[in-house]
C-alpha cells in the first residue's frame, strides 16, 4: 500500500522561491499529486504552500527533505504530516 504525506511549507514571497522548493523534490525523484499555494491573509508576506506527495518521501527520509526544505532561506517553515 502507497503511503501519502502532506508537507506545508511556508515561504517568503520572493521570486523563484516555489521553484527551488520543487527543486529539493525534484533532485530527490519525488512526486507530487496535488499542490496549493495560498497567500498568508495576516501577513501577506508569506505564501503557504501545500503538497500531496507519495512513497518516495519515504524513500528519502521525510525529516531528511524537510531539513533540506528549511535550509532554503526563502522557507520559513516546513513540516510533513502522514496521511495514510
Amino acid at each position: 500500500m502507497m503511503s501519502k504525506y502532506t508537507l506545508f511549507v511556508g515561504l517568503k514571497n520572493e521570486a523563484g522561491a516555489l521553484e527551488r522548493v520543487l527543486g529539493v523534490l525534484r533532485r530527490r525523484a519525488i512526486n507530487i499529486d496535488s499542490l496549493t499555494l495560498t497567500k498568508d491573509k495576516e501577513s501577506g508576506e508569506m505564501y503557504r504552500v501545500i503538497m500531496s506527495v507519495t512513497d518516495e518521501v519515504v524513500q528519502a527520509g521525510p525529516d531528511r527533505i524537510v531539513k533540506e526544505l528549511s535550509s532554503l532561506f526563502m522557507v520559513m517553515s516546513a513540516e510533513h504530516l502522514e496521511d495514510s
